[in-house]
């Protein structure tokens, strides 16, 4: 008796669903340490992976994919134009 369900291929899907929400929990579980830590968690989010960017002994980073915080070059670049453009 086949009723069109295929019971292997949900498992898949499962296993798959799990894992994703496996990595999930890690990252979760990351930035919930850099918070007990004592950093930050700013506004901004990370250009690579989407993730919250932190603030921690004054490096800004994403906890994720430990891609460095590329905001402040921009900011700072900003800032400058903006100090030669008064002048």
């Amino acid at each position: 008796m086949s009723d069109g369900f295929d019971k292997e291929a949900e498992r898949e899907k499962l296993r798959e669903k799990f894992a994703r929400d496996d990595e999930k929990r890690e990252h979760t579980q990351r930035m919930s340490e850099l918070l007990l830590q004592g950093a930050t968690m700013t506004n901004r989010h990370c250009d690579e992976c989407g993730d919250p960017i932190f603030r921690h002994d004054g490096r800004e980073f994403c906890p994720t994919c430990q891609a460095g915080d590329r905001g402040d070059t921009e900011r700072d670049t900003e800032s400058d134009a903006r100090t030669t453009a008064d002048t």
